[in-house]
């Protein structure tokens, strides 16, 4: 005896539309979690040189597939707007990848009869990181560009003692640089 019949839903998928090498190449997310990215074994991958190893994480939650950066170099843009936090797909969005330009396509969310999915936007929940009134300081002279030997001498303190006050302000802002710590600092309101 034959079962009713399944309806077959299409995956949701990437379309490169960038031209280049990787034109036309298609990226069909498979799984509830996977990392794109430029790493070898990546589901996922994009070798390009402007994508990062690990460049975004693409969630599947609830009949929605979320995109979130994971800090990559060349940023993660949908429909010309910067990703900050995670951010909802909808079918047909312009999603770019450093300079990888993508469709995304999610035809099965075309397929269902129910109504879409209304997104709520919540406030960032991200706290600032205190910073001591030193570490402050450090933190403008790098955003000004200064060097760690320029900062020396503006505090009247060793080039050592300059690098562990940066360490230290990369830590409180979970960043590996200085461009990264400013960025961060930037998208908290540090230096409001």
């Amino acid at each position: 005896m034959v079962g009713p019949a399944k309806r077959l839903v299409p995956l949701p998928q990437f379309l490169v539309t960038s031209e280049g090498p990787l034109h036309g190449k298609t990226l069909v997310i498979t799984q509830d979690e996977q990392v794109l990215g430029r790493r070898d074994g990546s589901p996922l991958q994009l070798e390009d040189p402007h994508v990062s190893r690990a460049h975004a994480v693409i969630r599947r939650q609830s009949g929605v597939v979320v995109l979130e950066d994971l800090g990559s170099t060349g940023g993660t843009y949908v429909n010309g707007e910067m990703v900050a936090g995670a951010q909802a797909l909808r079918h047909n969005d312009l999603v770019r990848f450093g300079t990888v330009e993508t469709r995304f396509e999610d035809r099965g969310s075309l397929m269902e009869a129910e109504d879409a999915t209304a997104l709520i936007e919540l406030p960032p929940a991200e706290e600032k990181p205190v910073l001591s009134p030193r570490q402050a300081e450090v933190l403008s002279y790098l955003k000004e560009g200064l060097t760690n030997p320029e900062i020396a001498v503006r505090l009247g303190v060793t080039e050592r003692t300059v690098k562990a006050h940066c360490q230290e302000v990369f830590d409180r802002l979970g960043a590996r640089n200085r461009t990264a710590a400013v960025a961060a600092a930037m998208r908290l309101g540090l230096f409001e």
